[in-house]
C-alpha cells in the first residue's frame, strides 16, 4: 500500500475558462426549514465515515444546526447528537482529547461552549472546567506539542489557550488590542503559525508573529497595517510563489485589498495591480480554487441587497483577476449578503463545494458541477498526524506539476464565520499527475512521495505512507464510490454500505495501520440499490483482531475507498 517512488514526464496542458455552473441544492440535499438569518458555518466529518458534514448557526443565537452527509442527502443530527438549543457566533471542529474524534467549539457570546464528540453521534458538554473562555476564533497547534490550542479574540485583545493533550485549556500567549476576526498564517515559513487580526473600529489591523512565548507584533515592520474595519481575512498563495498572501474584506472603501508576501517578512499592496478592490461593506472572503486550474480564485460577499452582492474573482494566473460570479450563478437578484462561508468537497466528486449563511438567502448550498463541464484534474489530501496534532493544522502541502509549484496548508479557521473544510485540494488544471508532493508536518518531519495519479482522494498519515482512496476519471456530482461505516467505533458487527455504478465488482478488505492486511471481508457486486456488508472484527487466522484503528478498503476497476474505524470491545 506505499506510494511507489518513481519519476514521471508530465505534459503541460493548457487551461480553458469553459462554461462552470454552481446549483443550490440545500433543499433537495434534505437541508431545509431554518429560522432567522444565517451567521456561521462550518464542514467536518464528525462522524469518521469519510466524508463533510455540515453544522451553523442563525443570527440571533437561537439556532444551531448539525446534518450529516449521507451520500445522497443530508440528516439533520442536531438533535440526537444533543445540541439543540444551542447558538454560535463561530463554529469550530478539532481533535482536542486523544480519541480520534473532532470535537466542537462554538463561540456563543457569554455562553461558550466545548462538547467532545462521544464516538457515537452524540456530543458531551466539557465547557465547566475546561478553562475555555473568551471568544474561541481559531484553531491550531500553537506551541508545536502535537495537540490543538484555541486563540480566541474580542475586543481587548487575543489569547492562546494551550491544549493539556486531554481537552482542558490554561492561558498561553496573549496580546492587548481592539480586534474583530483571525485568520493564521505561517507568514515567514519557520513553521509554526502566526495571527493576523482584523478590527472593526478605527483601530489598524495587526500581524503578530508567534515567538513560542509570546505574540510579537510586526505589523509596522511587515506591511500589512490598515484601519478600514476589516471584517474579512483569508490566507492563500495566489500566484504559487510558496509563500501565504493576505485577501482583507472591509467595511470601509476602498473595500477589500489584496497583500502579497514578499518572503523576506514583508507584505505588498497589489489590489490595483490584481484588480480585486470590489465593493466595500464586506461580510465575508476566502481562497478556493473553484475551476481546478491551480490558481487560487477568490470569493466575496458583500452587504449589498438584493443587487449581485457576491463576487467571484477568477485568477488569470498573470497577477490579474476576472469575476465571474454572475455567469457562475453564484450572483443575482434576492442572493448574496452572507455572513459565513465554508468551502469544501462534500459530495467527493473532486471540485470544491460552497454552504453560505447570510440575510438574503440565508442558508443555502451549491453544488459544483464543473467536474462535468471542464477536463481538470485533482488530487485531495486528508491528513492524520502522529507526532503532530491529528488534524494536522498548519501543515503545508507543496505539490510540483514538473515547472507549477501549487502551496496549500491545512487550515483552522478564519475570518469571523468561515471554517472551510480540513482536507488540502489541489486543483490540477489537465495534468495526469502529481510529480512531487511534498507534506511539511507541524512536527517538523518533511516527507515527500513523487509519481501520485490525478484523480484521487489521498489519506496521508505522518510518519507512515500515503494510502490511494477515491480514484474516477471524470465523476459527476455524486457518482462517486461511497462507503458508509458505523457504527464507528464498534464493538460487534461493522456495517459497510456501499455505493456505486451498477456492475462494478467490490472487493472489501481490512489493514491495520501498518499496511498489513488482516481480513478480506468478501467480493460483492454493486446495484442501483446501496449494498451491505458486515465485518465482525475477526481476522483471517479465524482469531478476534485487537482493539484499535483500522483502515476498511473497497477497490473496483474504477477506483478504492478507504475509511478508518475503531474497534472498541
Amino acid at each position: 500500500m506505499r506510494a511507489c517512488i518513481t519519476a514521471v514526464t508530465l505534459i503541460l496542458a493548457g487551461v480553458s475558462a469553459g462554461q462552470q455552473v454552481f446549483t443550490e441544492v440545500a433543499a433537495s440535499m434534505g437541508i431545509s426549514g431554518q429560522t432567522g438569518l444565517g451567521h456561521s458555518v462550518a464542514w467536518c466529518d464528525f462522524d469518521n465515515d469519510g466524508d463533510l458534514d455540515v453544522s451553523f448557526s442563525n443570527q440571533d443565537g437561537s439556532g444551531f444546526w448539525l446534518y450529516r452527509n449521507d451520500g445522497a442527502a443530508f440528516s439533520d443530527m442536531t438533535s440526537s447528537a444533543g445540541l439543540s438549543g444551542l447558538g454560535a457566533n463561530r463554529i469550530l471542529w478539532g481533535e482536542f482529547t486523544g480519541d480520534a474524534w473532532n470535537d466542537l467549539v462554538l463561540d456563543w457570546g457569554s455562553s461558550d461552549r466545548f462538547l467532545v464528540n462521544d464516538g457515537d453521534g452524540t456530543f458531551t458538554d466539557m465547557t465547566s472546567g475546561s478553562g475555555l473562555t473568551g471568544a474561541p476564533k481559531c484553531v491550531a497547534d500553537f506551541d508545536l506539542d502535537g495537540d490543538l490550542d484555541i486563540l480566541t479574540v474580542t475586543s481587548t485583545g487575543c489569547s492562546v489557550l494551550l491544549n493539556s493533550g486531554s481537552g482542558s485549556f490554561s492561558p498561553g500567549p496573549s496580546a492587548s488590542g481592539d480586534w474583530w476576526c483571525a485568520a493564521c498564517i505561517d507568514y515567514d515559513l519557520d513553521g509554526d503559525l502566526d495571527v493576523y487580526l482584523g478590527t472593526y473600529g478605527s483601530d489598524p489591523n495587526s500581524l503578530l508573529r508567534n515567538d513560542g512565548s509570546a505574540l510579537t507584533d510586526v505589523t509596522a515592520e511587515s506591511g500589512t497595517a490598515y484601519t478600514g474595519s476589516t471584517t474579512g481575512v483569508t490566507v492563500g498563495d495566489y500566484n504559487n510563489d510558496g509563500y501565504p498572501d493576505l485577501y482583507l474584506g472591509n467595511y470601509s472603501a476602498p473595500g477589500c485589498l489584496l497583500f502579497e508576501n514578499d518572503g523576506d517578512g514583508t507584505f505588498t499592496d497589489v489590489t490595483a495591480a490584481a484588480g480585486v478592490y470590489g465593493h466595500d461593506d464586506t461580510r465575508t472572503v476566502a481562497f478556493t480554487d473553484y475551476n481546478n486550474d491551480g490558481w487560487l480564485d477568490i470569493f466575496v460577499s458583500h452587504h449589498d441587497f438584493y443587487t449581485y452582492s457576491n463576487l467571484m474573482w477568477r485568477n488569470d494566473g498573470d497577477g490579474t483577476f476576472t469575476e465571474v460570479g454572475t455567469e457562475l450563478q453564484l450572483s443575482g437578484e434576492f442572493m448574496g449578503d452572507y455572513f459565513g462561508t465554508a468551502w469544501g468537497d462534500y459530495n467527493l466528486d473532486g471540485d470544491i463545494d460552497l454552504f453560505a449563511v447570510g440575510h438574503i438567502d440565508k442558508y443555502v448550498l451549491f453544488r459544483n458541477d464543473q467536474s462535468t463541464t471542464l477536463p481538470a484534474s485533482y488530487v485531495v489530501l486528508e491528513l492524520e498526524g502522529t507526532l503532530s496534532s491529528r488534524n494536522a493544522v498548519g501543515a503545508r502541502v507543496t505539490a510540483d506539476l514538473g515547472g507549477t509549484v501549487l502551496t496549500r496548508w491545512v487550515g483552522g479557521g478564519e475570518g469571523y464565520h468561515d471554517f472551510h473544510s480540513l482536507p488540502v485540494e489541489f486543483g490540477l488544471h489537465e495534468e495526469s499527475s502529481v510529480e512531487s508532493l511534498e507534506i511539511a508536518w507541524p512536527s517538523g518531519l518533511v516527507e515527500t512521495y513523487t509519481d501520485i495519479p490525478a484523480n484521487q482522494y489521498i489519506y496521508a498519515i505522518e510518519g507512515d505512507t500515503l494510502y490511494t482512496g477515491i480514484s474516477t476519471e471524470a465523476p459527476g456530482p455524486g457518482h462517486g464510490l461511497l462507503m458508509g461505516c458505523s457504527p464507528n467505533p464498534f464493538s460487534d458487527m461493522l456495517l459497510l454500505e456501499i455505493q456505486g455504478p451498477p456492475g462494478v465488482e467490490a472487493v472489501l478488505e481490512v489493514f491495520d495501520l501498518s499496511g498489513r492486511k488482516v481480513e478480506e471481508i468478501g467480493t460483492i457486486m454493486l446495484e442501483d440499490s446501496p449494498a451491505e456488508a458486515v465485518w465482525d472484527g475477526m481476522g483471517t487466522s479465524g482469531l478476534p483482531v485487537p482493539d484499535g484503528v483500522y483502515l476498511c478498503r473497497l477497490s473496483t476497476g474504477i477506483g478504492m475507498v478507504l475509511r478508518t474505524v475503531t474497534l472498541l470491545r
